[in-house]
């Protein structure tokens, strides 16, 4: 057989051999979402493609498959979670590549403690939310107007609300949130009641019909199942009064719109967790409440919150259309933040 002369495929073919001394290396740090597993290894696959390491198909499933074991870890622990790949080439002339696929748990409260150190104050907006003091307004003299409010953060609807002599139970469960909202209580509101809990820990005990208003400002939106949701309303309707409220801010799909698997991984990632209308009223009906209100979030906050707080938070009007998750413009997202209030018969 006669050797090869054709100078375009002689190219080729010593190019293919450079290929295998290149040296490279990378790290990329992924949001643990599983339904994002075989994207993900295809991007790497590409990625190995590029520095002359193409992987065979079995190969490229074997690669998806540990991806998906580690993001569902990840995932199962967090949605704040994240799954770590490295890869390097190795040593000439093998001409292979090793790859290390880690998952990283992450709880809601180390993300909030890392809000503390990296984000300058106030990390919600320096405002009550309007919904909350309007409807705390109408329920009558605020010395017999006695709230709960429930993921309270650093205080910005707890210590208005304290100010204006209502009786305030503020309970948060991140340890960075409470050290900012304990300091703020004794400088602005010392009668402010601060409890540190989880309300799916089932060891949580809140006083029995003893609220008027219960408010539950940017805390549905880290519900991660209909599970959760009917225990958060079940316990939280045993701490109201008769005739009491229960008011929270919740992304809800649109009309007929049913989020898949992707979709409600991702929004939990994004901390918005979306559910149906339908399946928010059966949990509600559950817990003995029935619907008082529903108004889209982002309208009424425009409308009624004074000119210069409004946007209460860079984030805010992006976050609140769904527009965190989505990329489409205005009002296009299937999704978007409700201030909802129910009401215990």
């Amino acid at each position: 057989m006669d050797f090869e002369r054709d100078p375009a495929a002689l190219q080729a073919a010593m190019l293919a051999r450079v290929q295998r001394r290149v040296v490279a290396s990378g790290s990329l740090s992924l949001p643990a979402a599983p339904a994002l597993a075989h994207l993900y290894a295809e991007a790497l696959c590409a990625q190995f493609r590029m520095v002359g390491r193409a992987f065979s198909a079995e190969e490229a499933a074997a690669l998806e498959k540990n991806l998906h074991a580690r993001l569902a870890e990840a995932f199962q622990a967090s949605p704040f979670s994240r799954v770590s790949v490295t890869w390097e080439t190795d040593p000439p002339p093998e001409g292979t590549l090793s790859y290390t696929i880690v998952a990283q748990p992450s709880t809601m409260e180390e993300q909030y403690e890392e809000w503390t150190r990296s984000r300058e104050p106030p990390l919600f907006g320096a405002h009550a939310d309007a919904k909350v003091l309007d409807l705390a307004r109408g329920l009558g003299p605020p010395a017999q107007v006695r709230v709960l409010d429930v993921g309270a953060g650093t205080g910005r609807n707890a210590l208005p609300l304290a100010k204006l002599g209502h009786p305030v139970t503020a309970l948060e469960t991140a340890p960075a949130l409470l050290e900012i909202l304990r300091k703020a209580r004794a400088a602005e509101a010392p009668a402010l009641e601060v409890l540190e809990g989880n309300l799916l820990d089932p060891a949580l005990a809140l006083p029995a019909r003893a609220f008027t208003l219960v408010v539950m400002s940017e805390v549905v939106s880290h519900l991660r199942s209909v599970e959760e949701l009917r225990q958060v309303l079940q316990m939280l309707s045993g701490a109201l009064a008769p005739g009491g409220l229960l008011l929270c801010n919740a992304f809800l799909a649109k009309q007929d719109w049913v989020p898949d698997p992707l979709a409600r991984e991702l929004s939990e990632v994004f901390w918005s967790s979306v559910f149906t209308r339908a399946a928010f009223e059966e949990a509600a009906a559950a817990a003995g409440l029935s619907l008082d209100s529903d108004e889209q979030a982002f309208a009424y906050e425009r409308e009624h919150l004074p000119a210069e707080a409004w946007p209460p938070t860079g984030w805010f009007a992006d976050w609140t259309r769904g527009l965190d998750l989505f990329a489409l413009d205005d009002e296009r997202a299937p999704m978007e933040l409700r201030w909802l209030s129910w009401r215990k018969a």
